[in-house]
């Protein structure tokens, strides 16, 4: 499919306006609480899967093991993450939000979803509608095209990345 360059162009200018809308909400919520945008990632994988090794989440945040180890220093630092020993496998350790920390990654949701939602609410109902048909096409978009970059990032050392 052959696009206009101009056309992709206004495209990621549209999509950068629209990120930078949501992202002092979020930003100013982050350094309130002193959090990095990688640790509240790290925290919002940690809601939406229960516990991880932290070599998975290096994997999967495309980290090294080390930076990983950093990162969630500073969260367990603050107490919003503790490790924990695996009853199954002691050489495992799991990462697990504290109350402290689901309370956070809940607030940060709940204020997102209400200001995006009364945004959404000065559209027609047919807006919404087709601005969500749209999105969902551009998030099938965006994972074939990181389905199709992960055998290249597999490829580079651990320190490129």
């Amino acid at each position: 499919m052959k696009h206009d360059d101009g056309l992709l162009e206004d495209a990621v200018r549209a999509y950068v306006r629209s990120l930078s809308i949501v992202d002092p909400l979020r930003l100013r919520f982050w350094d309130d609480r002193n959090l990095t945008t990688p640790q509240l990632r790290i925290m919002f994988i940690l809601a939406n899967q229960q516990d991880s090794t932290p070599g998975a989440l290096a994997e999967r945040m495309h980290v090294t093991p080390p930076t990983m180890t950093g990162l969630t220093d500073r969260l367990v630092k603050q107490g919003l993450v503790t490790r924990e020993e695996d009853p199954c496998d002691r050489r495992l350790v799991r990462l697990r939000l504290t109350d402290e920390g689901r309370r956070i990654t809940n607030e940060l949701e709940t204020v997102g979803r209400a200001f995006l939602k009364e945004v959404l609410g000065r559209l027609p109902p047919d807006h919404v509608r087709k601005l969500t048909e749209l999105l969902q096409e551009f998030w099938s978009a965006a994972e074939a095209v990181q389905t199709a970059a992960e055998p290249r990032l597999e490829s580079k050392p651990k320190t490129e990345r």
